[in-house]
Protein backbone atom coordinates (compact mmCIF):
# COMPACT_ATOMS: atom_id res chain seq x y z
CA UNK A 1 0.00 0.00 0.00
CA UNK A 2 1.19 3.64 -1.10
CA UNK A 3 1.89 5.87 1.84
CA UNK A 4 -0.30 8.70 1.56
CA UNK A 5 0.28 11.70 -0.86
CA UNK A 6 2.31 14.38 1.04
CA UNK A 7 0.15 18.33 2.27
CA UNK A 8 1.36 20.54 -0.04
CA UNK A 9 1.13 24.55 0.66
CA UNK A 10 1.71 26.61 -2.47
CA UNK A 11 2.47 30.45 -1.92
CA UNK A 12 1.46 32.67 -4.70
CA UNK A 13 2.87 35.99 -3.70
CA UNK A 14 1.30 38.99 -5.48
CA UNK A 15 1.36 42.72 -6.18
CA UNK A 16 -1.71 44.39 -8.47
CA UNK A 17 -2.41 40.99 -10.01
CA UNK A 18 -6.02 41.95 -11.08
CA UNK A 19 -5.77 40.87 -14.36
CA UNK A 20 -4.28 37.98 -14.57
CA UNK A 21 -4.41 35.92 -11.11
CA UNK A 22 -7.95 34.53 -11.27
CA UNK A 23 -7.36 32.01 -14.31
CA UNK A 24 -4.39 30.98 -12.74
CA UNK A 25 -5.17 30.07 -9.08
CA UNK A 26 -8.59 28.22 -11.18
CA UNK A 27 -6.57 26.13 -13.41
CA UNK A 28 -4.04 24.94 -9.87
CA UNK A 29 -7.06 24.16 -7.86
CA UNK A 30 -8.76 22.08 -10.67
CA UNK A 31 -5.69 20.73 -12.03
CA UNK A 32 -4.71 19.61 -8.07
CA UNK A 33 -8.28 18.10 -7.68
CA UNK A 34 -8.18 16.13 -10.68
CA UNK A 35 -4.41 14.49 -10.20
CA UNK A 36 -3.45 14.79 -6.40
CA UNK A 37 -4.75 12.75 -4.32
CA UNK A 38 -3.58 14.70 -0.92
CA UNK A 39 -4.42 17.71 0.83
CA UNK A 40 -3.68 21.15 -1.41
CA UNK A 41 -3.66 24.80 -0.82
CA UNK A 42 -2.89 27.90 -2.63
CA UNK A 43 -2.06 30.85 -0.13
CA UNK A 44 -1.93 33.81 -2.24
CA UNK A 45 0.30 36.25 -0.17
CA UNK A 46 -1.15 40.08 -1.58
CA UNK A 47 1.53 42.70 -1.26
CA UNK A 48 0.54 46.37 -0.54
CA UNK A 49 -2.24 45.73 -3.97
CA UNK A 50 -3.82 49.09 -5.47
CA UNK A 51 -6.36 47.14 -7.83
CA UNK A 52 -9.06 44.80 -7.13
CA UNK A 53 -6.50 41.69 -6.30
CA UNK A 54 -8.21 40.51 -2.91
CA UNK A 55 -11.65 40.58 -4.76
CA UNK A 56 -10.44 38.42 -7.42
CA UNK A 57 -8.93 36.29 -5.12
CA UNK A 58 -12.26 35.71 -2.94
CA UNK A 59 -14.24 35.49 -6.16
CA UNK A 60 -12.19 32.19 -7.16
CA UNK A 61 -11.82 31.37 -3.29
CA UNK A 62 -15.70 31.07 -3.06
CA UNK A 63 -15.69 28.62 -5.58
CA UNK A 64 -12.45 26.93 -4.61
CA UNK A 65 -11.48 26.37 -1.11
CA UNK A 66 -8.26 25.21 -1.87
CA UNK A 67 -7.36 28.84 -2.65
CA UNK A 68 -6.81 31.49 0.32
CA UNK A 69 -5.66 34.45 0.77
CA UNK A 70 -3.56 37.05 3.31
CA UNK A 71 -3.66 40.42 2.52
CA UNK A 72 -1.00 42.72 3.66
CA UNK A 73 -2.26 46.00 3.06
CA UNK A 74 1.15 47.91 3.19
CA UNK A 75 3.73 47.26 0.49
CA UNK A 76 6.18 44.62 1.45
CA UNK A 77 7.53 43.63 -1.52
CA UNK A 78 7.63 40.36 -3.15
CA UNK A 79 10.52 38.89 -0.65
CA UNK A 80 8.26 39.84 2.27
CA UNK A 81 5.47 38.35 0.96
CA UNK A 82 7.13 34.85 0.83
CA UNK A 83 8.14 35.65 4.35
CA UNK A 84 4.67 36.01 5.42
CA UNK A 85 3.40 33.08 3.72
CA UNK A 86 6.41 30.56 4.95
CA UNK A 87 5.15 31.32 8.35
CA UNK A 88 2.06 28.93 7.18
CA UNK A 89 5.28 26.50 6.79
CA UNK A 90 3.86 23.77 9.86
CA UNK A 91 0.94 23.87 8.13
CA UNK A 92 1.64 21.52 5.34
CA UNK A 93 4.45 18.64 4.46
CA UNK A 94 5.77 20.83 1.72
CA UNK A 95 5.66 24.42 1.22
CA UNK A 96 6.76 25.81 -2.20
CA UNK A 97 5.57 28.75 -4.34
CA UNK A 98 5.08 30.22 -8.01
CA UNK A 99 4.82 33.66 -9.42
CA UNK A 100 0.82 34.81 -9.93
CA UNK A 101 1.78 35.13 -14.12
CA UNK A 102 0.83 31.31 -14.43
CA UNK A 103 4.83 30.99 -15.83
CA UNK A 104 4.72 28.11 -14.00
CA UNK A 105 1.80 25.46 -15.35
CA UNK A 106 0.53 23.46 -12.39
CA UNK A 107 1.25 19.92 -14.07
CA UNK A 108 4.75 21.08 -13.95
CA UNK A 109 4.45 21.81 -10.54
CA UNK A 110 3.07 18.34 -9.93
CA UNK A 111 6.43 16.89 -11.37
CA UNK A 112 8.19 19.44 -8.86
CA UNK A 113 5.95 17.96 -6.09
CA UNK A 114 6.55 13.90 -7.23
CA UNK A 115 10.80 15.02 -7.29
CA UNK A 116 10.15 15.59 -3.47
CA UNK A 117 10.72 11.74 -2.28
CA UNK A 118 14.26 12.41 -3.75
CA UNK A 119 15.38 15.54 -2.36
CA UNK A 120 14.52 17.90 0.23
CA UNK A 121 14.22 20.92 -2.23
CA UNK A 122 13.38 21.11 -5.90
CA UNK A 123 13.63 24.22 -7.90
CA UNK A 124 12.31 24.41 -11.47
CA UNK A 125 14.24 25.64 -13.88
CA UNK A 126 14.33 27.29 -17.29
CA UNK A 127 17.44 26.85 -18.36
CA UNK A 128 17.86 22.97 -18.78
CA UNK A 129 17.72 21.46 -21.80
CA UNK A 130 14.12 20.35 -22.50
CA UNK A 131 13.12 23.27 -20.89
CA UNK A 132 9.29 24.44 -22.22
CA UNK A 133 8.69 27.90 -21.56
CA UNK A 134 5.05 28.98 -22.09
CA UNK A 135 5.84 33.22 -21.06
CA UNK A 136 9.32 33.61 -23.23
CA UNK A 137 11.16 36.56 -21.13
CA UNK A 138 12.46 39.66 -22.90
CA UNK A 139 16.08 39.66 -23.47
CA UNK A 140 17.32 42.50 -20.98
CA UNK A 141 15.34 40.00 -18.12
CA UNK A 142 17.22 37.11 -19.35
CA UNK A 143 20.09 38.73 -19.62
CA UNK A 144 19.87 39.92 -15.84
CA UNK A 145 18.71 37.26 -14.58
CA UNK A 146 21.79 35.42 -16.21
CA UNK A 147 24.22 37.75 -14.52
CA UNK A 148 23.09 37.47 -11.39
CA UNK A 149 22.97 33.70 -11.63
CA UNK A 150 26.98 33.40 -12.88
CA UNK A 151 27.02 36.25 -9.42
CA UNK A 152 25.50 33.80 -7.57
CA UNK A 153 27.12 30.71 -8.61
CA UNK A 154 30.42 31.98 -8.17
CA UNK A 155 30.40 33.18 -4.85
CA UNK A 156 27.86 30.34 -3.67
CA UNK A 157 28.55 27.22 -5.90
CA UNK A 158 25.57 25.69 -5.33
CA UNK A 159 25.17 23.84 -8.67
CA UNK A 160 21.85 25.19 -9.15
CA UNK A 161 21.05 25.68 -12.85
CA UNK A 162 18.17 28.43 -12.29
CA UNK A 163 18.25 29.83 -8.71
CA UNK A 164 15.64 32.91 -10.07
CA UNK A 165 12.84 30.26 -11.50
CA UNK A 166 10.10 31.29 -9.53
CA UNK A 167 8.73 27.56 -8.93
CA UNK A 168 10.14 26.00 -5.97
CA UNK A 169 9.17 23.33 -3.64
CA UNK A 170 10.31 22.13 -0.03
CA UNK A 171 9.96 19.61 3.30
Amino acid sequence: MNPPAPSVLVLVPAYNEEQRIEPVLREYAQFFRDHYTGKFTLLVVLNGCRDDSLGVVRRAAAEYPEIEVEDHPEPIGKGGALIEGLRHASRADLIGYVDADGATPPKAFLELIRLTDRADCVIGSRWLPGSVLHQKQPRLRRFVSRGFHMIVETFFGMGIKDTQCPAKIMK
